[in-house]
């Protein structure tokens, strides 16, 4: 397997454990603020070691360029993952806990 393939594998494999983890916990919960940091933990545990081995992978300064490249993918990755948690997450708490209609007539 390729360091191409594994860093993909990586950026999938982030996304959807942390929207499973984060929603699942959001389903189990109801709990926004539980879930979210229960999605963000899943999130950092994939994203920060997945930077350190990218950054030793590409050691030195004749890979300068694709270490940057690649630490600045993950990087957004993360970020991405976590907005599209929260805004998940936060649709939820609002359809399941929203104030019921009025009834004024």
């Amino acid at each position: 397997m390729t360091y191409d393939s594994i860093y993909w594998l990586i950026l999938g494999a982030g996304c959807i454990l942390t929207g499973l983890v984060g929603i699942g916990s959001m389903i189990k919960t109801g709990k926004l603020l539980w879930s979210f940091l229960a999605g963000t933990a899943v999130n950092m545990i994939i994203t920060f070691p997945s930077c350190w081995w990218w950054a030793s992978v590409f050691a030195g300064p004749d890979h300068h360029f694709s270490r940057m490249f690649g630490l600045f993918g993950l990087l957004i990755s993360f970020v991405n993952n976590e907005v599209l948690l929260f805004f998940a997450q936060f649709v939820m708490k609002k359809k399941t806990g929203g104030e019921p209609a009025s009834t004024k007539g």
